[in-house]
């Protein structure tokens, strides 16, 4: 089952040699991070290590002295330059398809989000400054960031994002039939028997993936997304159009939502809690309790990087904030979200970290769920 790639009016037609480079990529990808990147550890224990100690007559005290001898390995270095070119490749191998479809899939999104009959909607907020803690950061190196913006009917950020996440995420080994929106769809089947929202909202929805699925899954319930770019919000709008299902699109920001409290059954959020900061995180964990309802369910899902054995593996897992835009990681993997949604509101008996086994391929998600009291 191919749910990473569907088909609809606004993707990028891509020409065979435009494919073959993508799969490129993807090889090159995989190959650094299911073969090379293991090697990392041993790379700093026999190079790393050894020229800290000699550099300073100790061991390594601190991430950022642990960072540092990592960074005195030949051998991580020479990985770390190819993960960064292979990251750079990645938006190379889509933009060429994205910019030379770019008139036909302009057209496509303006039939679309104009049609005088549409199975859902889109609110753009013209005074809405997109917030520059996400915004003003090229986030995995996507050029122009989320918040890219270049016009009416202005579709390119979704576009990056979607066709740039298939071939990350293929590079990650993450199979094509995986799905983080029927990875919480599963959670709730077995840990919330029989609970089938009404009205939901995914908060921080991108391209509009997730909301897209829940909206297939549910076809009797009212989905709401929101996110900060009125380019990604075009695409996913126009994308879910495409694709026959109805979501309701927003722009706005997940730390102040202008939704009415207890206004919907779940609340969702698919790997926005390592783009934001503690404050904002803290933020949006206090609006999505205000906005549900008593009884509703709050899940917020993300990588699977909080865990890790030693100190070691965590600077090594930090890579991402050194060299790939992501300024959050390790804020995320460090934080006690557990503590964080208990300060918002939850109570301790209702919150609960889970474990998530991908729905196809070997790839695991963290998450954290909460039940408001009522």
């Amino acid at each position: 089952m191919r749910v990473r790639d569907l088909q609809h009016a606004v993707l990028p037609r891509v020409t065979s040699e435009e494919r073959s480079r993508q799969e490129a990529v993807v090889s090159l990808r995989r190959l650094l991070n299911t073969r090379v990147r293991p090697q990392n550890i041993d790379a700093y224990s026999a190079e790393g290590l050894p020229a800290f100690v000699e550099a300073n007559g100790r061991q390594p005290q601190s991430p950022d002295e642990v960072q540092e001898a990592f960074l005195m390995s030949p051998r991580y270095r020479r990985w770390s330059a190819a993960n960064r070119a292979a990251q750079e490749m990645i938006w190379v191998s889509v933009g060429e398809p994205t910019y030379r479809d770019l008139d036909r899939m302009t057209q496509a999104a303006a039939d679309l989000i104009d049609a005088p009959q549409k199975l859902g909607s889109l609110t753009l907020d013209p005074d809405y400054d997109p917030s520059p803690e996400v915004a003003d950061l090229d986030i995995h190196l996507q050029p122009g960031g989320y918040g890219m913006d270049r016009g009416e009917h202005d579709v390119v950020a979704g576009a990056l994002y979607e066709c740039g996440g298939n071939v990350f995420s293929f590079g990650q080994g993450i199979g094509r039939g995986d799905s983080k929106a029927s990875v919480i769809i599963k959670l709730l089947e077995s840990d919330y028997e029989g609970f089938v929202p009404g009205k939901m909202l995914d908060m921080g929805c991108s391209a509009g993936a997730a909301s897209a699925a829940y909206a297939a899954h549910w076809p009797d319930a009212e989905v709401h997304a929101i996110d900060i770019g009125a380019g990604m919000l075009r695409y996913a709008h126009a994308r879910a159009e495409s694709l026959g299902v109805a979501v309701h699109f927003h722009q706005m920001d997940a730390s102040a939502l202008t939704f009415e409290d207890d206004s919907f059954d779940l609340v969702v959020t698919h790997n926005v809690l390592h783009e934001i900061g503690a404050d904002k995180r803290r933020a949006m964990l206090r609006e999505a309790l205000r906005v549900v309802r008593p009884g509703g369910v709050v899940i917020h899902q993300d990588v699977d990087i909080r865990r890790p054995p030693s100190l070691i593996h965590q600077v090594e897992r930090d890579w991402d904030t050194h060299f790939n835009g992501e300024a959050h990681w390790a804020t995320y993997a460090t934080a006690d979200l557990i503590a964080d949604m208990h300060a918002a509101g939850f109570p301790r008996e209702a919150i609960v970290e889970h474990d998530l086994a991908a729905i196809h391929g070997a790839n695991r998600w963290y998450a954290i769920s909460g039940k408001k009291p009522g």
